[in-house]
């Protein structure tokens, strides 16, 4: 498959660490990852498949690793209806041409997993069946402080959306589009979530990491959502300033 980008994708289920772990993996809900390419950004979509006659209550887990020692994660509860294709999660990010990123999604219920779906983005044929690279302790050690400089570049920019209505993903554009034009150096995963909440209306919970940062309900006048564009790329950039404060002191200290 050739995105409009050249991006090699290969698709392939993960493969289990145990022989106890061989089932029909996607057999009742159906697991899956789509791209697309929007000029320099690619957006990743992980959606679900109820293939019963059965209403679903079931929980997701969606990664991006774009290296071998870091993984991303999305993970959330979601309820989905029988013959239903729903959209779970998604993340807009840049990726360069030869960056391998590998990106996979996990879908439990009851805690086992029923559904799972894996593509690795600029990747090369055969890579799963090579060995895993072994590397000295006393060499970890010595990269430690080049690596967490890494860690932190390769967060930046990262940012997951779980809206559900069409107000909801106007916020989430305006504020995704904010967040990259002012080149907001997050060293964390922001998740923009839309909750239901009392009335019929829905509320807005704007997340960095673990880290609720700022919620308010929702208006859909435009102009109320430009403001709260720009009070929550105001706040979410405060954060990420005093976090890194925080972060810098710690290991002068």
């Amino acid at each position: 498959m050739q995105l409009p980008r050249p991006l090699y994708v290969t698709f392939f289920f993960m493969l289990s660490c145990s022989a106890l772990m061989a089932q029909a993996f996607n057999k009742d809900v159906e697991a899956s990852i789509n791209l697309d390419s929007e000029g320099a950004l690619t957006k990743i979509t992980f959606s679900a498949f109820n293939k019963t006659q059965l209403k679903k209550s079931l929980k997701y887990k969606a990664l991006i690793v774009k290296n071998k020692d870091e993984q991303f994660e999305d993970e959330q509860y979601f309820i989905i209806e029988p013959q239903q294709r729903k959209n779970i999660s998604t993340a807009t990010l840049p990726l360069k041409d030869d960056q391998r990123t590998i990106v996979f999604v996990l879908l439990y219920e009851d805690d086992k997993v029923i559904g799972k779906d894996r593509m690795v983005i600029n990747g090369f044929e055969g890579e799963d069946d090579l060995q895993p690279k072994i590397v000295q302790e006393d060499h970890l050690l010595a990269n430690r402080e080049t690596q967490s400089l890494k860690d932190i570049d390769l967060m930046t920019g990262l940012v997951f959306e779980n809206t559900k209505t069409k107000p909801g993903r106007d916020f989430y554009q305006m504020f995704y589009l904010a967040y990259t034009n002012n080149n907001i150096k997050g060293n964390q995963i922001v998740k923009v979530d839309e909750v239901l909440a009392i009335g019929g209306n829905t509320q807005i919970k704007i997340y960095a990491g673990d880290n609720l940062v700022v919620q308010f309900f929702l208006n859909p006048r435009s102009s109320y959502i430009k403001e709260m564009v720009d009070q929550s790329i105001l706040r979410v950039n405060q954060y990420f300033i005093k976090n890194r404060a925080i972060s810098q002191n710690t290991i002068q200290y």
